[in-house]
């Protein structure tokens, strides 16, 4: 069997990563595995003892061309999807493994390690990497004849984000060495050849000393001080104790990038965080506690950890295997498909030293300790959440298999466990590994994993957005006179063409008042009758004043079982409907302290078990987060202030649709992005049959073909970040906007019943259980034209659709489960929906975001440029005065060197006269 290993670059990321290839030779015992890998980073494969051949590559993109043309039985990808390479500008788009785990949210799902495992399609490890040095390298450090007693630093990573300010590495160097006396070694591979800023006489071997050589300086140093690069990783592999800076890195506030011993509670570790800005925004105090602290763990000496990495090759270790005299227990535990050998041994690298078979050292020891079997069983969560069990002292994977199971108790993977990419179907439904794990966590909101009861969410959830507008409210008696609803506005609209339905007639329901309790009921009892799971309330909050309030009041008080949450509609309230700037009733004004008062008023829903939640965070909207002073500074507030109220964060979706320039919502703090059909509505889909309309004179609006519009959304690729697919039903705005009106035609087919199937169906492909929502826009904007609530013409065909298209979807999800037959074919479909447009969209996408940001890069350079132009002519001009003020003094200096030359020279009684008085002076002196 031969398996392919891809991981090019960098160097953190193949360290980390290092355990992988201890887990596929003893996964496989027999297996070749050959490591794809950069030349710069050769030799940290070369050595690794459990690798067969060293594959070099010069690029991420010869690693695509690998994939889809070699002869490999297995092959892992470690690399994180949409990874762009750097030579090439070709994003990677991953067709193995978990595409979610992407260059934008990888830390999400845990360290380096988890998350790149995770998308490899691999269980999860987090198990100590290893650094493989030999004698030569020993001997190479030695004839640099390094001080008996040194720290080593590293200053700069690949990515200027995550480095410390020079000035900054200087006083800490200076302290360093004056008060701990400490010699200074700096390691790396420096991005210029600029002078070190670090204290004068340290020892600098940067750009001086291969990778493995480097390693040895870390080895034998007293303690390593950096940043999160690949250093770091290096010294955590080889145990060496250290200080680490880590900030808040692009989308991440919070991230730990280590697994083992720089990722334990040794008082020879100190991870330096600042969770508020980036590493630069760190103070020295702070650093010099941490050195401090450090310094002082080690002032007894430390661990040796020479050379024993090398002497534990594969084939010492021997894989599970039943005999005849097996125990009970020991078949049971093999048998179960929650243990998983490899992953033990790895996971617990004691369990090779000790040399017992891995299950027998499970069942003996391992167990008892509160060792996982693998990681679709957490025994210690096991045991914490059955303290009987705990207080028995039984193995807790035993008892789970012989009674917890059939007691409804929780196994507890140790991430969460969807059953949802194309790879496990293929496996089968049944089988030991349908269930690759997961993890979801939020922006800075630790590392907690879904409930083990997220799975049983299996089909994706549709919310129809609800609008409050139909009960009379004072802002609107005083804008729009008294007693005004929205119904007003829809029994006065006119027909714009022959055959235009206006105005639209509502069907069973009539002409509501949503003040009555009884209405939301009816709404809610016709909503969930066909399948629809519950509603989003449109949410309208200006400075401390809740408008159209009544109807979410209501609802909460209602003993009514159904999911609901909440749009804000964060914009001013105006006359014209458009949140703009004209004919304004009330003005949105954004500031920090409103927005504390915002999310604090909305905490009593959050509480409401009725809320929807994703991973325990209630799921709020935001309509326009563009408009806040700064959104990343009060998503930040707002977490806090959940934090602080006992929930684990919030679970904050914005509008897709508003930004032309290309963004990732993790930028602006948002966990995920949704549609508004409306406002992407391209030329190829409006109506080309304008003229057989009969529009009537003055029309200024615009026709659109809904089977176009649907089409066009249907087929609209994911991009490479969360976004919650919107179905719209047909769109006419005749009652708002008359002859500016947007109007859809041909709505009355099955356009809307397809769109929301394939909506579905993307969904379900993609997103873990609890993160499967469709939403349907809307249940009730009758003043839109877009409503799924029974109307006087068509009466309930589009509730009649939906229930359709949901029906459709379930069942085509129990066929995937249903027998061996389907499940491959159902994969087939699957991977079919998956290669529609998403390859090109994505390469393009990924090329649009990197040529932004390039773009962005040149215009900042630009301007640099420009003003480095500007300095320079002012100092060219000071220059040429100077040159003209240099020229006035020679040219003085000359005639005053004339006329004492002249002086000199004359013979003329009167110019020497005063000559001749000095003369006479000094003779009469002397």
């Amino acid at each position: 069997m031969r398996i392919l290993i891809g991981l090019i670059e960098h160097l953190g990321d193949i360290v980390a990563c290092e355990p992988v290839s201890r887990y596929l030779k003893y996964k496989n015992p027999g297996a070749q595995l050959t490591w794809a890998v950069a030349p710069a980073y050769r030799e940290l494969i070369d050595t690794n003892p459990y690798i067969d051949e060293t594959l070099e590559l010069q690029c991420l993109t010869d690693w695509i061309k690998l994939t889809k043309h070699g002869s490999y039985d297995e092959i892992v990808d470690l690399h994180v999807n949409y990874r762009i390479c750097q030579h090439c500008g070709i994003p990677l788009v991953k067709e193995r493994g978990n595409p979610f785990v992407n260059v934008y949210e990888w830390f999400d799902y845990g360290t380096l390690q988890e998350a790149f495992t995770l998308g490899a399609g691999l269980p999860p490890l987090s198990a100590q990497p290893n650094v493989y040095l030999k004698p030569e390298h020993a001997k190479a450090v030695d004839a640099l004849a390094l001080p008996e007693d040194y720290c080593v630093v590293h200053r700069e990573s690949n990515d200027v984000a995550k480095d410390w300010k020079d000035d900054a590495w200087r006083k800490l160097t200076e302290w360093i060495k004056n008060d701990l006396h400490l010699q200074v070694v700096e390691v790396g591979a420096g991005r210029t050849r600029a002078p070190s800023p670090l204290v004068d006489g340290h020892v600098n071997v940067v750009n001086r000393l291969p990778i493995l050589q480097t390693a040895e300086v870390i080895r034998r140093a007293r303690f390593f001080i950096g940043v999160d690069s690949g250093p770091a990783h290096v010294a955590n592999a080889l145990r060496t104790p250290g200080v680490v800076l880590i900030g808040r890195y692009s989308v991440f506030r919070q991230y730990m990038p280590f697994n083992g011993f720089f990722n334990t509670a040794s008082p020879r570790v100190k991870i330096v965080r600042n969770l508020a800005g980036p590493v630069s925004a760190l103070s020295v105090t702070e650093v010099q506690e941490a050195v401090r602290y450090v310094w002082e763990a080690t002032a007894t000496g430390r661990d040796s950890v020479s050379d024993t990495h090398v002497k534990h090759l594969w084939r010492t270790v021997r894989p599970p295997t039943p005999s005849s005299r097996c125990s009970q227990d020991h078949r049971d535990v093999l048998d179960s498909g929650f243990f998983d050998a490899a992953w033990y041994a790895v996971q617990y690298p004691d369990v090779l030293e000790s040399g017992m078979d891995p299950v027998d050292h499970f069942l003996a020891v391992g167990a008892a300790e509160g060792r996982s079997p693998g990681p679709d069983f957490d025994a210690r969560r096991y045991l914490q959440a059955n303290a009987d069990v705990a207080q028995a002292g039984v193995n807790p994977l035993l008892h789970y298999l012989r009674s917890g199971r059939t007691e409804g108790r929780q196994p507890y993977s140790l991430v969460s466990a969807p059953f949802d990419w194309p790879q496990q179907i293929e496996r089968g439904a049944n089988g030991a590994n349908a269930s690759a794990s997961i993890r979801i966590q939020g922006d800075g909101e630790g590392t907690g994993a879904f409930p083990g009861s997220a799975g049983s969410q299996l089909y994706p959830r549709t919310f129809a957005f609800y609008l409050p507008q139909f009960h009379p409210i004072s802002e609107n008696n005083w804008a729009h006179g008294p007693g005004f609803t929205e119904w007003h506005s829809v029994v006065k609209a006119k027909p714009l063409f022959r055959g235009h339905y206006q105005p639209r007639i509502p069907g069973e329901l009539g002409f509501y008042d949503l003040r009555s309790t009884q209405v939301l009921r009816e709404q809610l009892r016709l909503a969930t009758d066909y399948g629809i799971s519950g509603f989003c309330f449109y949410y309208y909050y200006f400075q401390g004043r809740k408008l159209l309030y009544q109807p979410i009041k209501n609802y909460v008080e209602l003993d009514v079982d159904a999911p609901f949450f909440l749009l804000w509609a964060n914009e001013n309230w105006s006359k014209r409907w458009d949140g703009g700037d004209h004919d304004v009733i009330i003005e949105q004004k954004h500031s920090e302290e409103d927005d504390l008062a915002f999310i604090r008023a909305l905490l009593p829903l959050f509480q409401d078990a009725r809320y929807v939640k994703i991973g325990g965070r209630p799921l709020l909207l935001i309509y326009k987060p563009h408009l806040f002073p700064d959104t990343l500074r009060t998503t930040d507030l707002w977490r806090e202030a959940v934090v602080k109220h006992g929930l684990p964060g919030l679970y904050l979706v914005m509008v897709d649709d508003w930004f032309n320039n290309q963004f990732h919502p993790r930028q602006y703090g948002f966990d995920a992005t949704y549609e508004i059909p409306s406002n992407h509505v391209p030329e190829q889909v409006l109506s080309t049959e304008i003229d057989a309309l009969d529009l009537v004179d003055g029309f200024e609006g615009r026709i659109v073909d809904y089977r176009k519009f649907a089409s066009f959304h249907l087929g609209r690729p994911f991009p490479e970040y969360k976004r919650l697919r919107t179905v719209m039903l047909p769109w006419d705005n005749t009652p708002r906007y008359g002859m500016r009106a947007i109007v859809h035609v041909n709505g009355d087919g099955d356009a809307y019943r397809s769109w929301l199937i394939q909506a579905l169906l993307d969904t379900y492909r993609r997103y873990p259980p609890e993160e499967r929502i469709v939403f349907l826009h809307s249940w009730n904007e009758w003043c839109e034209g877009t409503y799924l609530e029974p109307d006087g013409k068509l009466g309930r065909m589009f509730l009649e659709q939906t229930r359709e298209a949901i029906r459709i979807v379930q069942h085509a999800i129990d066929l995937m489960k249903s027998s061996p037959v389907s499940t491959p074919i159902m994969a087939e479909l699957l991977k079919t929906m998956q290669a529609k447009d998403e390859g090109a969209f994505r390469v393009m996408h990924a090329t649009r975001v990197q040529t932004a940001y390039v773009w962005r890069e040149l215009l900042k350079t630009r301007e640099d440029l420009a003003r480095a132009q500007e300095a320079l002519a002012a100092c060219k001009q000071e220059v040429g005065a100077l040159q003209d003020s240099l020229s006035q003094a020679i040219h003085k200096e000359r005639l005053i060197r004339a006329d004492r030359d002249a002086i000199c020279s004359s013979r003329s009684w009167r110019l020497t006269r005063p000559l001749r008085a000095i003369a006479s002076n000094l003779r009469g002196q002397f």
